[in-house]
């Protein structure tokens, strides 16, 4: 690159030197949200990638797995946001967690037990569920990577009500983002289920969640009066897709290109001396499934049989029918040499801490989650010490931090714009 890797260094300042009025925006749109009865998220989680020139969100998770890896500081920052969040939407003290279903998965039964030992710090009576099919009798004994046993109860229903043998009434809280259709045993219950069903990813999109991300870094960006483009990814989306058939491979091709054009672009402007790419992703995928990267709109129409597939079914063999073509950027950060992006976690819309997602066989380029990553304590830097301290009300922003609040923010305006459709 032709330019000083000092950009983001710079927009961290000025977010500082700026820090009142950031504050105030903020809150002004919290308000807002307050005023309409709405909600931020009760949890959310957010992959962000920075090159030192832009930095931006580029994943925005509703329903994180990742509890396990956060630090003690960030946990207990957890129970206390749990505290002040959940007296909000319920008054009970009972919780029951619907987990994924892929429950033999012993790193995310960790996740699970960090989270119900957060939640129970927090004053609150948390049972896990099940919608394994394979558990007889009450429930199922598992074992975590921790060596930790968790009881998975089974779930009946009673009614209108969702009940196991500890639980009979209470919060239902969701950590299964549900990429097929919502499972019967959930429909009609009269529960307060949160996150709500239809933010799953069987209805959720992430073209709707970037959409109003988008949005808000535009305005945030004319405040700053700095160039939008260095907090957020250039993007568009191609619908009823069909990565067997030459028409979809040829029309993806010609709208990465459009998007490759649009990067150069930004390129040429920045003076920027790299190869500008593009990730191509399933619209409402998860788990890093259903996602291949490339340079140019020849290599779609090269695809092999491999990366072909791997674009037709995402997630529990549901279907992709529609993609997110988005703005490749590099990471700048390395753990031991090797590729690593921050995750941001985020309580009740307050972000809690994180960690660094890292992977020894991938390249600064390519999609970190996948199999084989692992996790560190966040790297401490002026962008992270903000979000590692959490001390004093007076001390510096984090733009980490600030872009995922404005993430949390889009959340909850796709929420807003869903919750009336009937689905």
């Amino acid at each position: 690159m032709n330019i000083s890797l000092t950009t983001i260094e710079e927009l961290q300042l000025k977010v500082n030197q700026e820090k009142e009025r950031v504050t105030e925006w903020l809150k002004s749109k919290r308000l807002i949200l307050q005023e309409e009865g709405q909600l931020l998220p009760i949890y959310s989680s957010f992959d962000i990638r920075d090159n030192g020139i832009k930095v931006a969100i580029v994943d925005s998770n509703l329903f994180p797995a990742g509890f396990n890896n956060l630090d003690p500081q960030a946990r207990a920052k957890s129970i206390s946001a749990f505290k002040e969040y959940i007296p909000k939407i319920f008054d009970g003290h009972k919780i029951l967690i619907i987990p994924e279903a892929h429950t033999r998965n012993k790193f995310y039964l960790s996740n699970l037990c960090a989270l119900k030992n957060i939640l129970m710090k927090a004053g609150y009576n948390v049972v896990i569920g099940s919608l394994r099919d394979d558990i007889t009798g009450d429930g199922i004994n598992v074992e975590d990577s921790n060596g930790h046993i968790i009881m998975l109860e089974k779930m009946r229903r009673d009614g209108c009500k969702l009940q196991t043998k500890s639980f009979d009434d209470g919060l239902i809280l969701l950590n299964n983002d549900f990429s097929v259709k919502n499972p019967d045993l959930l429909d009609d219950i009269c529960h307060l289920v949160t996150p709500p069903l239809f933010l799953g990813w069987h209805h959720r999109r992430k073209s709707t969640h970037f959409m109003y991300y988008n949005q808000l870094i535009e305005e945030f960006s004319q405040m700053l009066h700095v160039d939008s483009w260095l907090l957020k990814t250039i993007y568009t989306v191609v619908d009823d897709v069909d990565f067997r058939t030459n028409e979809t491979l040829s029309y993806v091709s010609q709208k990465v290109d459009q998007v490759i054009e649009g990067i150069k672009e930004k390129y040429d402007e920045y003076n920027i001396d790299s190869v500008p790419y593009v990730f191509i992703k399933d619209n409402s995928g998860t788990y890093g499934m259903g996602i291949i990267s490339v340079s140019d709109g020849k290599e779609i129409l090269n695809l092999n049989n491999r990366k072909r597939n791997r674009m037709v079914f995402g997630k529990q063999k549901a279907q992709i029918n529609s993609v997110l073509i988005q703005e490749g950027i590099h990471t700048i950060h390395s753990v031991e040499s090797y590729p690593a992006e921050p995750v941001l976690y985020s309580v009740g819309g307050a972000v809690v801490g994180g960690f660094m997602r890292i992977h020894s066989e991938k390249d600064n380029r390519t999609s970190l989650n996948a199999p084989g990553m692992k996790f560190d304590i966040l790297l401490e830097g002026n962008i992270t010490r903000p979000i590692i301290e959490q001390q004093f009300d007076d001390s510096d922003l984090s733009l980490y931090a600030i872009l995922a609040d404005i993430a949390n923010i889009a959340i909850a305006y796709e929420h807003k714009q869903n919750k009336e459709i009937e689905f």
